[in-house]
């Protein structure tokens, strides 16, 4: 008799088990609520009340996408050596004894401590040359948790999304607490399976040194620069041009500073490597217009400005290699409403370099979505799903999508 797993239930979530379950017309006898999920599921799989091929189907969506919200984007090199069906298809053979580059069979294939590592699921997509366009693996791992009543058994599951036309390859898991060792951690499991598809798949990924960073910092130089262009006083700062100009050579005509000199026209100016004192002058009247527009508002409203998204936190080195993190009071506040951020603003912004930025995203269709980019590692591109959502396939297009617009004016 086939059994459900428990461990399936828990990495998916039984309230979304039981919605798909009622939305296939499928509602537990009033005489059997109350049992456990897996048993009502066992039943059904035993009287053949439900469409295995449909609940498989599900099943992948939720492990693909669901908790899976630690994510690694990588870069490809070489795919030429791995873009075609059979490249997978020896190694699935020999490796796992699977037959076919697609299937799903998440119901059945359960790692256990004899049998650790074990692929779910492959789904593959081809062009009309025969060569790969997408494929997509679930790798379940047997993992124990350390809980109060002691060691548990269960299963950890990875997601893989390898790109052919995009040559990048992505690859998910989700974070638990109280795994009983440090190899069930989620960031081990990703590198594992990265190890996995190098041996067996001849998986070839390249580094990314600091295109991300600088992608990053094109983000935060965007997104800030267009939400202060919805405050009503920024567009006039350019108009206090003469002004400013005027106060600065007051100021050297009045302090006698040791490094003023003279520039092509004759005009004092300070070398730059002091202080950058136009610059800092402007951040202050920048902070000022800030200031006075959000003084008696919420920065909640900061989305009745018509923002797409607010950068809410940035960590970055600059040239002295100080590294500076800096946030609001929590992701959902903006960070340039912050008197900090006024103050370190030109050094970020000669370094051209963002180690990780924490965004909030309003043109979800269900809410917000707030994500964290992490280009710390050379290797890939880290992203981080954040809150309570149901994290889901519009959700990781959305999150790429923005990025690789920021990656394309890099390019």
């Amino acid at each position: 008799m086939l059994s459900f797993s428990q461990s399936i239930i828990i990495n998916v979530g039984e309230d979304y088990i039981n919605t798909f379950l009622r939305q296939q017309g499928l509602k537990q006898p009033e005489e059997k609520q109350g049992r456990d999920l897996k048993y009502w599921i066992d039943d059904l799989l035993c009287n053949e009340n439900i469409k295995i091929e449909d609940f498989e189907n599900f099943l992948f969506d939720e492990l693909f996408f669901g908790k899976r919200k630690t994510i690694r984007v990588y870069k490809l090199d070489g795919c030429r050596n791995y873009k075609y069906p059979r490249d997978w298809e020896s190694v699935l053979r020999e490796k796992y004894g699977l037959d076919n580059i697609n299937f799903i069979n998440i119901i059945e294939t359960i790692p256990n401590k004899d049998d650790t590592d074990k692929i779910v699921a492959c789904q593959s997509e081809e062009n009309n040359k025969g060569e790969l366009t997408r494929l997509r693996l679930i790798f379940g791992y047997a993992i124990q948790m350390d809980l109060n009543t002691g060691l548990m058994d269960s299963i950890a599951y990875v997601p893989v999304e390898i790109d052919f036309e995009k040559e990048q390859m992505t690859l998910k898991a989700w974070t638990r607490n109280k795994v009983s060792r440090d190899e069930y951690k989620a960031d081990n499991l990703l590198e594992h399976t990265k190890r996995m598809l190098e041996i067996n798949f001849n998986v070839c990924v390249k580094e990314y040194y600091n295109k991300h960073k600088k992608a990053l910092f094109e983000m935060s130089k965007e997104m800030i620069t267009e939400a202060y262009a919805h405050l009503p006083n920024y567009n006039i700062v350019d108009q206090l041009e003469s002004p400013l100009d005027y106060f600065i050579k007051s100021t050297f005509a009045t302090l006698k500073l040791e490094n003023v000199t003279k520039d092509d026209q004759g005009n004092s100016t300070l070398i730059k490597d002091v202080m950058d004192y136009k610059g800092e002058l402007r951040n202050v009247i920048e902070g000022l217009v800030v200031s006075d527009y959000f003084y008696k508002r919420k920065f909640e409203e900061i989305w009745k400005l018509g923002l797409d998204a607010i950068v809410a936190r940035i960590k970055f080195n600059d040239k002295e290699n100080v590294l500076t993190s800096l946030r609001g009071e929590n992701t959902a506040v903006p960070i340039f409403c912050t008197k900090t951020f006024m103050s370190i603003k030109n050094r970020m912004e000669e370094t051209e370099q963002i180690e990780a930025i924490w965004i909030a995203m309003n043109n979800r269709k269900n809410g917000r979505l707030n994500l964290k980019y992490d280009a710390s590692n050379d290797e890939y591109l880290e992203l981080l799903i954040r809150y309570g959502i149901r994290f889901n396939e519009d959700d990781m297009n959305l999150a790429m999508e923005n990025y690789e617009k920021y990656e394309s004016n890099v390019n």
